[in-house]
């Protein structure tokens, strides 16, 4: 059960991301990618819903999971009135998917976003081997996340803030990043988030985690996707549909359940 700084923060998270983030130009990427047939699709990690409300919109039965209920609640009030949109809640490392999905989506950089007690390195490999089960044969793997060459880009000395903002409740806020240090042999980066919240009475708290990421090679996921029964059918360097190239930092795949 959560502390009631624990809510706070999550709300506050919830409500400044929903704010601040757009990925209009990730959804119209998706479109092309899986066609213009309605899909059942499943979305892990769906958050506010940013990706599968206008999917839904477009026609296709979608279903979005998601453990962070705040998140959840920000995709259900868009969903309101979508017959072919389901929202669930759960952890995408541990709780079922479900089956025979026409289409699975690991969008927004989710590779390098998920939240898990696991080695990190595994838990990627294990979304990618979920996806595979629980996509019908010939299903479509949408798979978009950062993978540079070097790590250089994900190194600072010093610590910046990535979001910063008041809630709906009149919480203010500031979610820092870093210091942050890169393993490129492990391809691995370290570092430190840290929140400060400043409630509507003046009373301030702050939270503070440790970070550990994987940064996997193209080759690497690649690997994965054969292994688990993918054949990549097209690689993009970003949501224009840009060419990919090794200096690129980031990788759009549509890969096929053979």
């Amino acid at each position: 059960m959560k502390t009631e700084q624990e809510k706070i923060l999550s709300h506050w998270s919830a409500y400044i991301y929903e704010q601040q983030e757009n990925e209009e130009h990730i959804v119209e990427c998706i479109k092309k990618l899986i066609g213009n047939s309605p899909r059942k699709i499943l979305e892990p990690a769906c958050g506010g819903g940013k990706l599968c409300v206008p999917l839904a919109k477009s026609g296709h039965r979608v279903v979005g999971m998601d453990i962070d209920e705040d998140m959840l609640y920000y995709a259900a009030q868009k969903a309101e009135t979508l017959q072919n949109l389901h929202l669930l809640k759960g952890d995408m490392l541990t709780e079922p998917w479900g089956s025979d999905f026409d289409v699975v989506i690991l969008g927004s950089n989710l590779l390098l976003n998920i939240i898990t007690v696991w080695d990190y390195k595994q838990a990627q490999k294990q979304l990618i081997q979920r996806a595979a089960l629980a996509l019908c044969a010939g299903g479509i793997l949408i798979l978009d996340f950062d993978c540079p060459l070097k790590l250089d880009h994900y190194v600072s000395g010093e610590e910046y803030v990535c979001f910063e903002g008041m809630d709906d409740c009149g919480v203010h806020g500031r979610y820092l990043i870093g210091p942050t240090s890169a393993d490129e042999r492990s391809r691995s980066v370290k570092g430190v988030r840290r929140y400060e919240i400043t409630l509507q009475n003046g009373k301030c708290f702050s939270a503070q985690t440790k970070s550990v990421k994987h940064f996997p090679t193209l080759e690497e996921v690649c690997t994965w996707l054969r292994r688990a029964g993918f054949t990549v059918e097209s690689l993009f360097g970003g949501h224009m549909e840009q060419p990919f190239d090794a200096l690129h930092r980031r990788a759009v795949i549509k890969a096929i359940k053979t």
